[in-house]
């Protein structure tokens, strides 16, 4: 049960202030309309996030932009297994690695694993899988706090 009553949407919930909505969204679109970071793995990281988390709301989301860039269900499906299954590459197993390590332990992060990102995405990418990490990881929480269930 929601402290806001009935079981809210988002869009329910942001409709009590619009304008935090309309921000919100601009600074979630920019992630991926401006592709900072490859969209196949940002939604393998924004999915992680949300099993981390266990928020039903955002793992029975799809981005599309992620769809259009090739990830597939299967691959989605072996998720739990990143880190061996010979479906993700070097890559996106770095930024899960940094993913999990950010909602768990941020201040395990070691420079070892900020260094496999740059190595993998450049110093702005780990700047923008960051951002987005904060992103995904608040409004997992978010959710869960109020509540929130899936529009």
């Amino acid at each position: 049960m929601s402290w806001l009553g009935t079981p809210p949407t988002l869009d329910g919930v942001f409709g009590l202030r619009p304008e935090l909505y309309q921000a919100w969204r601009g600074f979630r679109d920019v992630f991926w309309d401006e592709a900072l970071v490859d969209p196949v793995v940002l939604e393998l990281c924004r999915l992680r996030v949300a099993t981390l988390h266990a928020c039903a709301a955002e793992l029975a989301q799809r981005t599309p932009a992620a769809h259009a860039a090739g990830l597939d269900e299967q691959k989605l499906a072996a998720l739990a297994d990143w880190a061996s299954d010979p479906r993700f590459d070097a890559r996106e197993r770095a930024c899960l690695r940094f993913a999990e390590q950010f909602v768990l332990d941020p201040h395990g992060i070691t420079d070892a694993d900020a260094a496999a990102v740059v190595a993998a995405l450049g110093e702005p990418g780990l700047v923008a899988l960051i951002e987005a990490l904060a992103l995904f990881d608040g409004f997992c929480r978010f959710r869960l706090v109020l509540g929130v269930e899936q529009d």
